[in-house]
């Protein structure tokens, strides 16, 4: 038996019924026994039938005025159009939902896939700036600053693998309790400013420069006397840097 035939026919619903001949309930008992499909068609439809005939006995469901309640052919099409409405109503609603409210759900779903990769593209765009975490360095350059006359300079020689450069400055004795150094290139541009610098127990003032800012040739330095105010120059001093 084919399917179109049990499906223009309905003999589906006339098996549950029990409205096939005895030759027809035989063709299609040999037919749904090894169909899976109808077979697990027969019973979804007793279930419902079973449900409304329940629902029917318990006056949940109300029978037609002309009908007889113990004809299961007048309340089983009467059962169905109630099925076929219910089918009906949630074709809606799906249709509804894949109209409106899916290409809704999607956008909202691109704009927040879009934010998240705008953020972790601003973190990685950050960690690559941000500067790495300063790790021990051995032989560290100093250069101890002394005041100088005319044109002369202190010497500071730079490894091409230095990273920093230490500044040592004993300033005479001074009222001063807080410091700030800062560093001008030959042609009195400003290359870098510490401030807050205090004596260290041997009475000196100790910073240090980042050695990529120091390129080959004199630096002239400033310390100023910070605290308490107000501020003051307290020693000037130059240094040569020279690369090996």
């Amino acid at each position: 038996m084919l399917h179109t035939t049990i499906k223009n026919e309905e003999v589906i619903e006339r098996y549950v019924r029990n409205r096939l001949t005895p030759e027809e309930r035989r063709v299609f008992e040999e037919h749904f026994f090894a169909c899976d499909e109808c077979f697990e068609k027969i019973q979804e439809t007793e279930r419902f039938v079973a449900g409304v005939r329940d629902a029917a006995e318990r006056g949940i469901l109300a029978y037609p005025e002309d009908s007889a309640r113990s004809s299961s052919a007048n309340w089983l099409p009467w059962a169905f159009s109630v099925s076929t409405c219910a089918a009906v109503a949630l074709a809606s609603t799906l249709a509804w939902i894949t109209l409106h409210q899916l290409p809704q759900m999607r956008a909202d779903l691109r704009s927040t896939i879009a934010k998240v990769q705008s953020q972790e593209q601003l973190i990685a765009r950050q960690k690559e700036a941000r500067p790495p975490l300063d790790t021990p360095e051995a032989n560290v350059p100093l250069v101890m600053l002394q005041a100088v006359r005319g044109d002369e300079a202190s010497q500071a020689v730079l490894p091409t693998d230095a990273k920093r450069l230490v500044l040592w400055v004993e300033p005479a004795p001074t009222r001063f309790t807080s410091f700030r150094i800062e560093v001008f290139s030959e042609s009195s541009k400003p290359v870098a400013s510490i401030s807050a610098l205090t004596r260290n127990p041997y009475g000196a003032i100790a910073a240090s420069l980042p050695a990529g800012q120091l390129h080959p040739g004199i630096f002239r330095i400033t310390l100023i006397g910070q605290a308490p105010p107000p501020a003051s120059l307290v020693g000037e001093y130059r240094i040569r840097i020279r690369r090996p």
